[in-house]
Parts: structure tokens; C-alpha cells; sequence
């Protein structure tokens, strides 16, 4: 822990459970968010029979959503490493595992999600339009549109709460859980 903030760190040890962890996390987030767009979608009366909701190991959908993921996640996870060197190695360590090391697609899309800079907005958009191509759906859809786009802001949040979590920053984790839960609700 920090001296004064109380920040939990995790050390290089912790590294291997933390990344399994985050894993299994962001594979559950994965499905939750292809399941309730495709369910948000058929209540607008769209047509998704042809839309699948697995995610195919490997495929362009799963590798637009580990890099949104990774993108979404890896400032906090560096929050809590104190060694420059530890944090690159634990970037390296989780995009192994996630199969989003670099020249993959994976981490192709992660590239092109940090050049949004952080822009939530924009962020949102560009994976809601990557989805869309991926699931082939037309994108003149504004509700469809919608939908995605509302997802990307679940998602990044649900990454960010697994972050914090699985580094053992609970009182974050549970401000996140509940701001998601307060937006839900509205």
C-alpha cells in the first residue's frame, strides 16, 4: 500500500493470479455485453436471428473486445505497480493470456482505441462502429447504434471494476459497481 492514499500495490508475484483473474473477468464481460445487445436489439423488433451470440474464440468480434478491454483497463492496473519495468511486464504478461500480444488483431485494436486519448465519446462510437462490422449489421440503425454504443460505456466499466478488483482496490471497485448500478437504473 501507499504511505498516505492506502493504494494497494500488487508485486510481480501477484502478477500470474491477478492476470487470471482479470482474465476470466473480461471473458464473462464479453458475453454479458454481446448477450444484452443482442436482447436490447430484438426488443427494438430488429431482426437478430442471424446474429450469434457466441463469441467464436478468435474471431474479429472477440479480438475487438480484448482490445477495448485492454484499453479500458490498463492505466489502472499500472496505478497499482510501483516499477515502471513491472508495469510493461505485467502489459505483457495479461495481453499473453488475453492472445493480444503486438501484430495480433487484437492488439491492433487496442492501438486504435488508444488514439481515441481517452475520449469516452469517441471511444464509444469507434467500438460501436467495429461491432457493427464485425456483426455485419447495418449501421443506418440509430437505435441499433445506440445500443452498441450504451454497451461500450458497460464495458468499459465493467473492465475497469475487474481492474480494480483483481488488484485489490475494493473501495473503487464498489464505487464503479454502483455508479454502473445508479446508471442502470436511469
Amino acid at each position: 500500500m501507499g504511505i498516505f492514499n492506502k493504494k494497494p500495490y500488487i508485486s510481480k508475484e501477484e502478477f500470474s493470479s491477478v492476470i487470471k483473474t482479470l482474465k476470466l473477468d473480461f471473458e464473462t464481460s464479453r458475453e454479458e455485453f454481446v448477450f444484452n445487445s443482442i436482447s436490447q436489439m430484438k426488443r427494438y423488433g430488429k431482426d437478430v436471428t442471424s446474429i450469434s451470440r457466441d463469441i467464436t474464440p478468435g474471431s474479429q468480434l472477440e479480438d475487438i473486445l480484448k482490445g477495448f478491454q485492454l484499453t479500458s483497463m490498463i492505466g489502472i492496473a499500472w496505478e497499482h505497480i510501483k516499477d515502471i519495468k513491472e508495469m510493461l511486464l505485467f502489459d505483457e504478461m495479461l495481453s499473453e493470456e488475453m492472445e493480444a500480444l503486438k501484430e495480433s488483431r487484437a492488439n491492433n485494436y487496442r492501438e486504435k482505441y488508444k488514439d481515441c486519448s481517452g475520449d469516452m465519446e469517441r471511444l464509444a462510437i469507434t467500438l460501436s462502429e467495429d461491432i457493427h462490422e464485425a456483426l455485419e449489421i447495418d449501421t443506418s440503425d440509430r437505435n441499433t447504434t445506440q445500443i452498441f454504443k450504451s454497451g461500450a460505456y458497460f464495458l468499459i466499466g465493467t473492465s475497469q471494476h475487474a481492474t480494480y478488483s483483481a488488484c485489490g482496490n475494493q473501495k473503487v471497485a464498489d464505487k464503479i459497481r454502483k455508479r454502473m448500478a445508479e446508471l442502470a437504473g436511469e
